[in-house]
């Protein structure tokens, strides 16, 4: 039996693989699909792209049932977005022959890689870390190891790589690294650039002139719309240098993004933040608040705004019902922010 066209299901576990610290890989984001596949140092991506939980992830997008994926934090599932669709929204051949034959085995390497295999980062945003880091002595030669094997095994099929969806592409030698042996290929793949747009300056994206043309988006993580609050959610980060990469990253032949992890100290902010973008011709991407260890219990609760419990969570829903609709939103996992568990 077929999937039928009009049944929801979602391309990430056919074409999708993020790379994490240590070489584990998983099929989605793992805030939203907890489980690895297989780890990159000890596999080669072949095992790992067809391994037992990857096909059986599979099947839980062919019997709908979705249980290996979290439905309240995943901005796709919450608002039916792309890659969540149905069969007959595909343009992928392979892809779509996949999902309509029910094929949990798949005869090609993934298409999309999303790299988060380095923790460096020039911030501490207590969002995302509880403090600075870069990779040194071990933790550095494992990410180099993880970055060889990202060159060897998946990049030479790759059609689109994202960095990063941790640390910083400009704050981490080593993702700055696989830049400039992206920026030698005569076509580099299709590169989405995940920045909090300290370090993306004019000098050096001088530097990488041969992927000006490859960038297909830039999403630059803000999380304030004032100098004040960008210095409480963005410790050691200029908000005036940010808004001086934001003029020169407005200037170039690709889309941009300006994004809002939404907290109790930021959400009045939320009308303000979308202004700002406008300055600069970008969409905005909102987000919850997830906690990665960052936080113990108490002090999320008092920060995570979307959890309906919250004290101020009807003046959040209130802004933020009143700014959903607005062309230039992405309302992400929030839209839906209605029944969250911490």
């Amino acid at each position: 039996m077929t999937l039928s066209e009009h049944r929801l299901i979602c391309t990430r576990p056919f074409e999708w693989c993020e790379v994490h610290p240590n070489g584990l890989i998983f099929l989605c984001c793992p805030a939203w699909l907890k489980r690895p596949v297989g780890n990159i140092l000890d596999q080669s991506i072949e095992e790992i792209w067809n391994s037992p939980v990857a096909r059986e992830i599979r099947k839980s997008i062919f019997n709908h049932s979705f249980h290996n994926c979290n439905r309240k934090r995943c901005p796709f599932l919450a608002n039916t977005s792309v890659p969540v669709g149905t069969c007959e929204s595909i343009k992928d051949v392979e892809v779509r022959h996949a999902l309509e034959n029910n094929c949990d085995q798949l005869p090609y390497l993934p298409r999309k890689l999303n790299l988060c295999f380095d923790h460096s980062c020039n911030l501490a945003c207590p969002s995302c870390r509880p403090d600075k880091r870069q990779a040194t002595g071990v933790e550095l030669g494992i990410c180099k190891q993880v970055s060889d094997k990202v060159v060897r095994q998946l990049l030479p099929q790759a059609q689109e790589v994202t960095l990063s969806g941790f640390g910083d592409p400009f704050g981490s030698p080593t993702y700055l690294d696989l830049l400039h042996q992206l920026n030698q290929q005569p076509t580099p793949p299709a590169l989405r650039l995940h920045s909090n747009g300290q370090l993306w300056t004019k000098a050096t994206w001088n530097n990488l002139k041969n992927l000006h043309q490859s960038v297909r988006e830039a999403e630059i993580s803000i999380d304030a719309a004032t100098a004040a609050t960008y210095a409480t959610n963005r410790p050691g980060g200029s908000f005036d240098k940010l808004l001086v990469n934001l003029e020169y990253l407005s200037q170039q032949p690709f889309p941009l993004t300006v994004s809002m992890v939404v907290q109790q100290n930021n959400f009045r902010e939320i009308p303000d933040f979308i202004s700002l973008a406008k300055q600069f011709n970008a969409r905005v991407y909102f987000s919850q608040l997830v906690n990665w260890g960052t936080f113990d219990r108490e002090d999320y609760l008092l920060r995570a705004i979307h959890l309906p419990q919250h004290p101020e969570y009807a003046a959040f829903r209130t802004i933020f019902d009143t700014i959903a609709t607005n062309p230039l939103v992405i309302p992400g996992n929030l839209h839906h922010a209605t029944g969250a568990t911490a």
